[in-house]
């Protein structure tokens, strides 16, 4: 969305610097920090936007997820551009794909569905490791200079894959 809006010229110097110093941050220091934990799955978040690499996760595994859309980072000033004009035909596609495996929460409107869904250039990893290493893999993160590490949710139950999208939504239990 960001990458759309610099082309178009909608985006200041702040919000574009701040993009690319996310995309620019590599992924090898949270892969290696990985190492030392006992991780289920995980994926780098790219084209098919966040729900629809964790959709595939959940697929896989035969589990139903939990997200908690407050938790979410997001670069910001993101949310003061003009979204609903920024949104591209591959957002809008993997919005479409994931919709029959994800229920959103009411409050969550139709810009917040396009986000969360966003073709990333280059996003960060999704990692799916068991809830009582959450706070220390997120310290050792945060501590090797990854900001933006954040505990989004949880993998509710077995299950179909299903993902539920809702803000303020317990992601403890």
């Amino acid at each position: 969305i960001i990458t759309t809006g610099i082309k178009n010229g909608v985006v200041n110097n702040d919000i574009e610097k701040r993009a690319i110093a996310v995309m620019g941050q590599l992924n090898k220091t949270a892969a290696e920090i990985m190492q030392d934990f006992s991780v289920n799955a995980c994926t780098d978040v790219t084209g098919f936007g966040l729900l629809g690499h964790l959709g595939e996760m959940a697929l896989g595994s035969k589990v139903n997820c939990v997200i908690n859309f407050n938790n979410l980072p997001f670069i910001k000033g993101l949310f003061g551009l003009p979204v609903a004009d920024l949104i591209s035909g591959g957002t809008k596609n993997n919005t479409k794909y994931v919709e029959k495996n994800v229920t959103y929460e009411d409050s969550i409107s139709g810009i917040e569905k396009f986000i969360i869904n966003d073709a990333q250039t280059s996003g960060g990893l999704l990692i799916s490791l068991p809830e009582k290493y959450k706070d220390e893999f997120i310290a050792k993160c945060k501590e090797a200079g990854i900001k933006d590490a954040a505990f989004i949710g949880k993998i509710n139950e077995k299950g179909e894959g299903k993902i539920f999208v809702g803000k303020g939504i317990p992601t403890t239990r």
